[in-house]
């Protein structure tokens, strides 16, 4: 995935929040230039809200029957599990291990 095509679709679809998401931007731009971002505290704070926010867009997903027919809620949602996947993909030290993470976390909680 592109970092860059990401942030457009951001941008795209968020209008209202152009300035923050360019501040997001400028700032993995800024982590991925490090190559060390894997051990920030920063870091680690971005990859447990990604974990986060996946939990709760796939619980939705799953036990949500009003999104039933709402194809563009759906849609969301699945984009939001898709860019922070995207993110663990990039900063996490072990993508695979976190989404074992996330995989036992909702099957506890479903």
């Amino acid at each position: 995935m592109d970092i860059f095509k990401t942030f457009q679709k951001l941008k795209d679809l968020y209008p209202e929040d152009i300035a923050r998401i360019q501040a997001e931007e400028e700032n993995v731009k800024a982590l991925l230039k490090k190559k060390q971002f894997a051990h920030n505290d920063g870091t680690k704070e971005m990859i447990a809200l990604c974990r986060e926010n996946i939990i709760e867009a796939r619980k939705k997903l799953a036990t949500d029957k009003t999104l039933l027919g709402n194809e563009s809620a759906q849609m969301e949602l699945w984009f939001i599990i898709e860019s922070r996947q995207w993110v663990l993909d990039m900063v996490s030290r072990d993508y695979d291990t976190e989404i074992e993470s996330i995989e036992r976390s909702l099957e506890s909680e479903l």
